[in-house]
């Protein structure tokens, strides 16, 4: 809505209208922080990790004991700094952990040393989290808490049918990774002012904006329940919307027949 408009709707000022609408964001996260639906909380408990373990096995069978998706988010600011994020969404399409407004210019594996600790040191043993080849796997540390897509430069087995399982493994892991551009998605479409580029001198307005764009995120995805992450990895359990995606095949099997693209859809078509 307009600045104007909302002066001719309240009968306000203009230097009224733009000193509450600095103050409001300060409000509102206060506000956000004492709702239960506006936390992120890391799954540190066993039964919370092994139902987001579920979801993401019952979709990719190969993929076990997962609990989440990494990934990085690159924001527009006026000069390059503090401008790298990192978040991790669950399979729910809440975010579970996010690290706001660190300095920019790093690798995300860099970046994510805080991530790290919770892996380490607040997950149930045998948990793991997936992310792109930009995030640290494979070292004594993490003790193999991170799942990534191959690389060039990785070994592979000579044995075929290791070969060939590693290999339908590193198909699911891209697919499953899909969540996570998902999510980052839905942030940057839900609040447009994340297009624009953010101030490069106010470190505290920036970290308070990114705070407030992912809270109303988990107030959304908890109370609304409509997210695309959520949508494709709930509903493999949902019986109800297994059937009402059958439905339409139950009453037109011969439109079923010719279609030519549902076979690129695996059954959500």
């Amino acid at each position: 809505m307009a600045q104007y408009t909302l002066q001719q709707l309240f009968a306000i000022t203009a230097a009224v209208c733009t000193c509450n609408l600095q103050h409001a964001p300060f409000c509102l996260i206060s506000g956000l922080k004492d709702l239960n639906i506006g936390r992120i909380s890391w799954p540190s408990r066993e039964a919370t990790c092994e139902y987001y373990g579920s979801l993401i096995k019952q979709k990719y069978p190969l993929l076990e004991k997962c609990i989440g998706f990494i990934d990085g988010l690159n924001l527009p600011v006026n000069v390059a700094d503090n401008k790298d994020n990192i978040l991790t969404f669950a399979p729910d399409g809440t975010i579970i952990h996010a690290i706001l407004n660190v300095p920019g210019s790093w690798h995300n594996s860099t970046i994510a040393e805080r991530l790290y600790g919770k892996l380490m040191n607040k997950t149930p043993p045998g948990y793991q989290v997936i992310s792109d080849t930009a995030f640290q796997c494979c070292t004594d540390r993490l003790d193999y808490r991170i799942l990534a897509p191959m690389k060039r430069g990785d070994w592979l087995p000579e044995d075929p049918v290791d070969f060939a399982r590693l290999k339908v493994l590193n198909k699911q892991l891209v697919s499953a990774r899909q969540a996570a551009e998902w999510g980052m998605h839905a942030i940057q479409g839900l609040f447009s002012r994340l297009k624009l580029p953010l101030p490069p001198t106010d470190h505290e307005f920036r970290e308070e904006f990114l705070e407030l764009c992912v809270r109303l995120h988990q107030v959304r995805c908890w109370s609304v329940h409509i997210n695309q992450t959520q949508i494709v990895y709930q509903a493999v359990e949902d019986e109800h919307v297994i059937l009402g995606r059958l439905f339409h095949q139950m009453l037109f099997p011969d439109s079923q027949r010719r279609c030519w693209i549902s076979r690129y859809y695996h059954g959500w078509l």
